[in-house]
């Protein structure tokens, strides 16, 4: 499970609108163009726009991001369910258009990844922003769907470090696409675990032999078939797990009364 420091930074119409996204339809990945900047930093300065002052005629800043990430940390500038301004354009690529709509602040979510003073991305930072994606893909409900910056906009450089060495960003895509499948195949795996027959030694059988044997006559369950599947060697890990909880809670309650689990 990843570590993710909340650090909202307060409504406003800078860099929290507030407004809620209206899809999750992809994940747009940044850089934050401050070599050595942290990623507190990052939010810090997302929130700092919030006290502009354009009474005096300049021009306002709108800027934010989601997440910002650095070699050891996760800040979190606002819910990943709430617009940010961090891909806003007056163009957008036919690509972006297409598959984010026609403003696609209000469909993804960015992160900005930070980078170092040589303005290389670290790869601690790098497996860091993996993590974050499977994340959002996994528990967050975003799509395996990512856009870098210039693919959404067309015209800008970033993040740069990635515009420079598009197999960076390639390995960056396959790397959560294999944890991703990592995760599943952990997922089966765990369910073929629970429906594979016991792997019990001869004494182990006769232990749970006399244990379900003395259920069934004690009428904690009333169904025979569960006594000859342990007879017959065919009990899974799945059933005893299952037959141990009701026997053992059964018992616990003195109540032998036969429900539609057995």
């Amino acid at each position: 499970m990843i570590h993710v420091v909340e650090d909202y930074i307060p409504l406003n119409p800078y860099s929290r609108p507030g407004l809620k996204l209206k899809a999750k339809r992809g994940i747009v990945m940044h850089y934050t163009a401050s070599p050595g900047a942290s990623a507190r930093n990052i939010s810090q300065y997302f929130a700092g726009l919030a006290h502009q002052n354009v009474s005096k005629g300049t021009k306002a800043r709108y800027a934010s991001a989601h997440f910002s990430v650095d070699r050891t940390s996760i800040y979190c500038s606002l819910p990943d369910d709430e617009v940010a301004y961090h891909c806003g354009s007056k163009t957008y690529t036919e690509e972006a258009l297409k598959k984010l709509g026609s403003y696609p602040n209000n469909s993804t979510v960015g992160i900005e990844m930070c980078i170092e003073k040589d303005g290389s991305i670290h790869e601690d930072t790098f497996n860091r922003v993996v993590d974050l994606a499977v994340y959002l893909i996994q528990q967050r409900g975003f799509p395996e769907i990512f856009f870098t910056h210039k693919e959404v906009v067309g015209w800008k450089e970033c993040p740069l470090p990635w515009i420079k060495e598009p197999e960076q960003y390639e390995r960056f895509k396959q790397d959560v696409h294999k944890k991703l499948n990592s995760l599943v195949e952990h997922t089966v795996t765990e369910d073929d675990e629970m429906n594979q027959v016991l792997n019990y030694a001869e004494w182990a059988w006769r232990e749970l032999n006399q244990y379900i044997g003395d259920a069934y006559k004690d009428q904690i369950i009333h169904e025979q078939a569960w006594v000859e599947k342990v007879r017959k060697r065919a009990l899974t890990y799945g059933e005893l797990l299952m037959l141990k909880v009701i026997i053992d809670e059964r018992r616990r309650k003195g109540n032998g009364k036969p429900s539609q689990s057995d």
